[in-house]
């Protein structure tokens, strides 16, 4: 019975993570990429740069700060939507007070 338990445990341990899905903001409406964020907890957003032509940003956009890394907090920004509309959501990021230098932690 031990050795069962120990060949489930090592397939637990390599199973791929739940995947975060990824969508083109500019494909969906404000309220639609809220209803994502808010499902999903956590979803990759990708849409063209405003300042940059051919050059595609992209950012993880997470529901609150459980699904952050400990050493990060949430930032409110916004990203386009369909329509024209900037839709408001919130992204991890490295807190200044875990930076030295060039270097965070």
């Amino acid at each position: 019975m031990s050795r069962l338990l120990a060949v489930a445990m090592a397939i637990a341990a390599v199973a791929p993570a739940q995947a975060v899905s990824r969508y083109s903001s500019l494909q969906l409406s404000c309220g639609e990429i809220t209803a994502i964020v808010r499902r999903e907890g956590a979803a990759i957003f990708r849409y063209p740069s405003p300042r940059r032509t051919g050059v595609t940003l992209y950012d993880r956009y997470v529901r609150n700060s459980s699904f952050c890394a400990t050493h990060q907090a949430l930032e409110k920004v916004y990203i386009p939507s369909a329509g024209g509309e900037q839709c408001p959501v919130q992204h991890c990021v490295t807190r200044s007070d875990d930076c030295i230098g060039a270097f965070c932690f």
